[in-house]
């Protein structure tokens, strides 16, 4: 393959900004570079296998664990990549019965805070973070999204004030998540759940994905 002097700058300016916690659109504003440029460069690095992406790890999601778990109990290789990958401190390594249980957890589903207030994983040298991320990138962990549907509205000024710029930026419609919502109104998240969660008007549904 041959890769063009553009894009070899692009990642040049990019890379030191790729630390597993910044969604798109900031590494845009941070990297002074465009979002279209960003986003090329980063499914470059995907059609090659080179980056994964994965939805941002916050203590307000909820996840839950998928038949992968399974797979992996016999994998010791994947196990030992684990126990490195979650670990906080160098020493003690994360005994991997411990890991395994708090992938348990999640197979009814539960909040990332949660899951750090009643099993408090870090008292085993594990970070709750990384155990979320590692699940995430191997398919043993789906986080559930959610995505609003505003019911139809007789009249203009049946329309509730903090709906209005969701329904002329037409981001109401079944296909856009919280988090999509949240990057193309460039508003805050919370901000976005406050005002579409528990709306009357508006419908959630709820899908596991990454």
């Amino acid at each position: 393959a041959v890769v063009s002097t553009q894009s070899t700058g692009t990642l040049r300016e990019l890379y030191p900004h790729l630390d597993n916690q910044k969604p798109v659109r900031l590494l845009a504003d941070r990297s002074l570079l465009g979002i279209d440029l960003v986003k090329k460069c980063i499914q470059s690095l995907i059609y090659y296998n080179l980056a994964t992406v994965i939805s941002p790890i916050q203590y307000s999601n909820t996840y839950y664990s998928t038949n992968v778990i399974h797979t992996i109990i016999q994998d010791a290789e994947l196990q030992e990549e684990c126990k490195q990958y979650v670990k906080i401190h160098p020493e003690p390594i994360p005994e991997w019965d411990c890991i395994f249980n708090l992938y348990v957890t999640f197979q009814s589903g539960i909040k990332l805070k949660r899951l750090l207030m009643f099993e408090k994983p870090f008292l085993n040298n594990i970070n709750e973070r990384k155990l979320v991320e590692f699940g995430l990138l191997k398919g043993i962990l789906k986080r559930l999204h959610k995505y609003p549907v505003v019911r139809n509205l007789d009249h203009d000024c049946d329309t509730p004030p903090q709906l209005k710029e969701y329904i002329a930026s037409d981001v109401l419609d079944g296909q856009h998540s919280f988090d999509d919502i949240s990057v193309k109104l460039k508003c805050k998240l919370n901000k976005v759940k406050e005002d579409l969660e528990f709306c009357k008007y508006v419908t959630i549904i709820q899908k596991l994905g990454v």
